[in-house]
């Protein structure tokens, strides 16, 4: 203090520094403790998010093999009539729901192939495990970033956190 000029600015005392930064300190620190507070909400508003959708697919599977066995109960034989769901194959019309930026040159025919690849992996073969692009090709899945952009866009599949492909199925 002694060595400062009188009156100096705020930017060359020290004094002044210091005290800024605890004031920078304990901001910072709220703001943290506000972010936490946020991440744990989000958490647990994904968590009922998932439990409620998980429970809507019970009921939606459900339903399904309600309604495949009644044709099968009366005596007529349905072909796939035991299966909880079935693959459908993605139309034109929903492809366009999806933003040109993220659809930009990809096929339906190869989406519908990854699609019908992925369901099988996860829906008929019954395996949770997530699947990285290079393991997906190894399958010959031919999955390409922009195809996997499109089925994460519709909601038919997710990316974990290292972007491994998950089935939302």
């Amino acid at each position: 203090m002694k060595s400062l000029p009188d009156n100096p600015a705020a930017e060359e005392n020290p004094v002044a520094l210091l005290e800024e930064l605890s004031v920078v300190k304990s901001r910072y620190k709220a703001l943290c403790t506000q972010l936490e507070k946020v991440s744990i909400e989000q958490r647990e508003s994904m968590k009922g998010i998932c439990a409620a959708l998980e429970n809507t697919m019970k009921m939606v599977q459900t339903l399904q093999q309600h309604t495949d066995l009644e044709p099968f109960s009366s005596g007529s034989t349905v072909p796939g009539s035991t299966e909880v769901s079935q693959f459908k194959p993605l139309t034109e019309e929903t492809l366009m729901t999806v933003p040109r930026s993220i659809r930009s040159t990809v096929k339906l025919a190869d989406l519908n192939n990854l699609y019908r690849e992925l369901f099988n992996h996860f829906i008929v073969n019954k395996n949770r495990t997530a699947l990285s692009v290079s393991q997906m090709n190894k399958m010959n899945m031919k999955a390409t970033d922009s195809r996997i952009r499109i089925l994460k866009e519709l909601a038919i599949v997710e990316l974990d956190k290292q972007g491994n492909v998950k089935s939302v199925m």
